[in-house]
């Protein structure tokens, strides 16, 4: 004997943009984390940027691992 389960479709015409609208505010709080980070290395003297190991040079890719980390 066959078995026939329907299940009816969920219609959310609205989940699209739900969507869009948590990837932009994502999209905006790593960004918001990439250039406080950046700001703060950025503030630092090449004194204490010695002392960290670290080179202006860095600055970009530390800021995009830490903003990637939320």
């Amino acid at each position: 004997m066959a078995h026939i389960a329907q299940t009816p479709a969920t219609f959310a015409p609205f989940a699209a943009v739900r969507t869009l609208i948590a990837s932009v505010q994502d999209m905006m709080q790593r960004r918001a984390a990439y250039n406080r980070v950046f700001t703060e290395l950025s503030a630092l003297n090449d004194r204490e940027l010695n002392d960290l190991g670290l080179s202006r040079a860095d600055f970009h890719n530390i800021a995009a691992d830490a903003a990637a980390k939320l």
